[in-house]
């Protein structure tokens, strides 16, 4: 099979490799369709230093495929499937998969595979959601960041019923793409312009702040942004190993501040599910996210049109054989 390999921080290549085979209980091996960028990828691509080679397929990890062996009685041979492996399975820039049957969702038959892929970072989202803010919105929200996370987001603070929902992001087609989410003002993210913005048109902060970026400066600036006793998710992946915050500020305003990964290990993976169900209703409109599609061979364009955010479409990906 097809697969891509991760060689060092940057330097991907396409190899062939064996197919392998369900060889013990609780197990399916999947035939990718098609494989999404997340930006957690990214990160993993180029942040992590990495200088050896990785497993096969590895960080890919959005993936609707079709079984194509199952030692679980759940799942048959031909069985559409939304992929949702952690970082320890994930084999998305492969053709093949071998994931414990937990960590695929069954798809009905007919569901288009471009479209359903959406449906695994909007769970991711919706996991960290319910860890940010359960319940009815009530003042202001500010999203750092309006990448594919950073739109979700959007959605389900407007869902919730935020008066105010602020969201800064570098790409002004971006920003555009959030107002249709919701978002009732839009900050082109340039110094600290979002601080100013939340300063003028709030009563003394946002009640609820979410680092989308994943950059040590928005995360800084959600600590600016938030309101006395507001709450702060953290959901980007980190920079680095360390960053400098304005400690005097967080300790005064003394916010909640919460991080979130690891969706998969939710019981019964219900943020993916209520995230397909979302689409399959229309309740979230899926138009709204495009996507770029590559053959596997060309793994390095997509996860480069992530990584600079590529004007004319939300998400990046690519498809096999």
């Amino acid at each position: 099979m097809e697969a891509g390999l991760l060689m060092r921080s940057g330097e991907f290549v396409t190899t062939e490799i064996e197919i392998p085979s369900v060889t013990e209980p609780g197990f399916v091996l999947i035939r990718n369709l098609v494989s999404t960028v997340c930006g957690s990828d990214v990160h993993a691509v180029y942040d992590l230093g990495l200088s050896e080679p990785q497993r096969p397929g590895y960080p890919g990890h959005e993936s609707v495929s079709v079984v194509t062996e199952s030692s679980d009685p759940a799942f048959a041979v031909g069985d559409l499937v939304l992929a949702v492996p952690n970082m320890i399975y994930a084999a998305g820039f492969a053709e093949y998969q071998l994931l414990p049957s937990s960590l695929v969702i069954l798809l009905p038959p007919g569901t288009e595979p471009a479209v359903a892929i959406i449906a695994q970072q909007l769970g991711t989202v919706i996991f960290g959601m319910k860890r940010f803010w359960s319940g009815p919105g009530t003042g202001a929200a500010v999203i750092l960041g309006s990448g594919p996370v950073g739109l979700y987001f959007t959605w389900l603070c407007a869902r919730a019923g935020f008066d105010t929902i602020i969201v800064s992001d570098p790409h002004p087609e971006r920003l555009e793409i959030a107002t249709r989410m919701g978002a009732t003002v839009t900050v082109i993210a340039e110094g600290d312009a979002v601080i100013d913005v939340v300063n003028e048109i709030t009563d003394g902060g946002a009640a609820l702040v979410i680092d989308a970026a994943g950059k040590d400066v928005t995360r800084v600036q959600a600590i600016h942004c938030v309101q006395i006793e507001g709450r702060i998710g953290m959901f980007g992946m980190p920079e680095g190993a360390e960053m400098t915050i304005p400690f005097e500020v967080l300790f005064r305003r003394k916010p909640q501040v919460d991080f979130c990964w690891d969706a998969q290990a939710e019981p019964g993976h219900a943020s993916f599910r209520e995230a397909l169900e979302a689409i399959r209703t229309g309740a979230f409109d899926t138009g709204l996210i495009t996507t770029k599609l590559w053959p596997l061979a060309e793994l390095t364009s997509a996860i480069e049109a992530a990584r600079s955010a590529t004007p004319g479409h939300v998400k990046f990906g690519v498809t096999f054989g």
